[in-house]
């Protein structure tokens, strides 16, 4: 009878040890606490995000200079701006499916290692077809680090801190567009030209090449980091997660590893540690498609269709002005610089300053012996300018996320949007250098504004089961906007100034007026 009641006991007495040691994934994570370890691996993963915006702005402080060295008509600036944004697009899913089937730490660091090797290449080109094929390439390996880290991040923090973080990652990207313009400033004027037989290496270039070192420095410090421990458990490889947890604890707690409580993960996949490892990585890309395909389905059935065509819709008009006006406004300023330069007292508009910049350009290809235009790059202003307009659209961050609880769901995107809207339509209208100034600082503080709270708004809209996919599909179709507004401009900026200004306009005013159909609800059932 007493071997009974302490057989009992023993059970009893196990199976309490086995709870207390045992906690699913979400768990594990809160008992790591929140410190140190936290914020170095924020301050990694904003570096990583910082790289791709550094890449993603960099042709807007390029392009002028580049433009004299090479020759180059707006169209085939226009073009080198959507062939970059093309390579970001083909990215997208190829990206997220290879981090699910590898893991997230390698996908990253391979990619910005590429990058890198990809920035200098494209800064060693000597025609526009070389720059065009890198710049390209580039933006297919810099979508990786742009899109995965976000992921890489929020499997590091439990869900209290997961929002805080992103947040912070995203600011990141505002900073490397104000690092963008201060740098320009500071190399692209520098006169320095090597010349070894007919390979030229100038201040452009070495722009460029800076640019890419970033992606080289973060990927070697991203090394000593972790894999993400959520992939590991998703693998099976509960132990190696384990083992990430505990490293976790210790530097955010200064206690021994061996003191974490959990000595357990609870797999979410109802599999065993081994028959996770046993899965193939065919059978694990397999299943992986059909999540997206059975996710692909829940969006294109009610209610979600509607919505998702909403989202998408407004993310491509959004993104037609964001990345359409948004990365033609140094070379218009350069425009407005230069004219200024030579005729000081002569006040001018846009178009008519572009008007007139062509038939000089004709004026010098048939009267090469008479006028040749000295060929400057970018004047030293329009880097004034646009740190200025970056520096005001960190406003747009800090307000979309302190108004963000604070005002209806639409309100933010609807009314920034339709000020952007208005605001484009005025850069017509400006008839001096600072009045373009001001006219655009409210056009990108608006636009920046409106592109941060529509993210927010479509993880509100959308349950979390289709959720991320809602929010790859919108993303997708405003790059594939930012395209075709980059497309329009360099073919028709030259040829008719006012279409792609006001087409600019209208489409952001539309995608204004589409934010009034948002619905007020917190999710849809």
């Amino acid at each position: 009878m007493v071997n009974k009641i302490g057989s009992i006991s023993l059970n009893i007495e196990n199976t309490f040890q086995s709870k207390e040691e045992s906690a699913d994934y979400e768990k594990a994570l809160k008992l790591c606490g929140y410190g140190k370890f936290h914020y170095g691996f924020v301050l990694v993963c904003g570096v990583m995000f910082l790289c791709a915006g550094l890449q993603n702005g960099v042709n807007a402080y390029i392009l002028p200079a580049a433009g004299c060295d090479l020759q180059l008509s707006s169209e085939e600036k226009g073009f080198l701006n959507v062939a970059f944004l093309v390579g970001g697009v083909i990215s997208s899913l190829v990206w997220g499916i290879a981090s699910d089937a590898y893991g997230r730490k390698n996908i990253l660091l391979g990619t910005l290692i590429s990058d890198s090797f990809v920035c200098v290449l494209a800064s060693l080109s000597q025609s526009f077809t070389m720059l065009l094929i890198f710049r390209t390439v580039g933006g297919f390996t810099i979508g990786a680090p742009g899109a995965l880290v976000f992921t890489y991040l929020g499997e590091f923090h439990s869900e209290k801190q997961r929002s805080k973080s992103i947040c912070y990652v995203g600011f990141f990207w505002t900073i490397s567009w104000l690092i963008l313009p201060g740098l320009a400033w500071t190399i692209i004027p520098l006169s320095f030209s090597l010349r070894i037989h007919g390979f030229v290496f100038n201040s452009w270039r070495l722009y460029l090449l800076l640019t890419g070192l970033p992606a080289l420095l973060i990927s070697l410090i991203g090394i000593n980091y972790p894999e993400s421990p959520k992939f590991l458990v998703a693998k099976g490889r509960t132990e190696e997660a384990l083992q990430v947890l505990r490293k976790m604890y210790a530097i955010n707690t200064g206690r021994d590893e061996s003191e974490y409580p959990v000595k357990y993960l609870i797999s979410e996949y109802g599999m065993s540690a081994k028959e996770l490892e046993a899965c193939d990585a065919d059978s694990n890309l397999t299943e992986l498609l059909r999540n997206i395909w059975n996710q692909i389905r829940a969006l294109t059935a009610p209610p979600f269709l509607k919505y998702i065509v909403l989202s998408s819709s407004i993310f491509f008009l959004n993104m037609f002005g964001y990345y359409g006006l948004g990365l033609w406004l140094p070379e218009l300023f350069n425009r407005f610089e230069s004219h200024y330069k030579l005729q000081p007292n002569v006040s001018v508009s846009v178009c008519e300053l572009i008007n007139n910049a062509n038939k000089t350009e004709v004026f010098r290809l048939s009267k090469r012996d008479i006028f040749v235009p000295a060929c400057t790059g970018m004047n030293e202003q329009v880097f004034i300018n646009t740190l200025t307009i970056n520096a005001i659209c960190l406003l747009g961050n800090v307000a979309s996320g302190y108004l963000a609880d604070r005002v209806g769901r639409r309100t933010i995107p609807v009314t920034t949007m339709l000020v952007a809207g208005i605001s484009s339509v005025a850069i017509y209208f400006v008839r001096s250098s600072s009045q373009n100034l001001i006219v655009s600082c409210i056009f990108s503080l608006a636009i920046a504004t409106a592109n941060f709270a529509l993210s927010g708004v479509v993880v509100e809209i959308f349950p979390t089961h289709v959720g991320a996919i809602a929010i790859c599909l919108s993303v997708c179709f405003g790059r594939i906007g930012a395209i075709a507004s980059n497309l329009i401009f360099g073919m028709l900026l030259d040829i008719s100034c006012e279409v792609p200004i006001f087409l600019v306009g209208s489409m952001v005013l539309l995608g204004g007026f589409l934010g009034f159909l948002i619905p007020r609800s917190k999710s849809l059932s």
